[in-house]
């Protein structure tokens, strides 16, 4: 039985579409733990908010590292 042929460039597309995707996914999730921590915050007023968003930028820029190095590998 001859397998189905493979068109390379409707691939290429998926591939792209899943990367946007998952892109999409993860704005989301540190958007939704932003808020989660500044909900924190209105709700506990004594809990300091600075190592809070500090731990928070130092994540995000850890993956934006990760993605330009991974870009630069393409």
């Amino acid at each position: 039985m001859r397998r189905k042929r493979i068109d390379w460039d409707e691939e290429l597309k998926k591939t792209e579409r899943i990367r946007l995707k998952g892109f999409r996914y993860t704005a989301a999730g540190f958007v939704l733990v932003l808020f989660w921590l500044l909900g924190v915050r209105q709700i506990q007023k004594e809990i300091p908010i600075l190592p809070m968003l500090f731990s928070f930028f130092l994540v995000i820029s850890g993956v934006l590292l990760l993605i330009i190095v991974l870009r630069r590998k393409k």
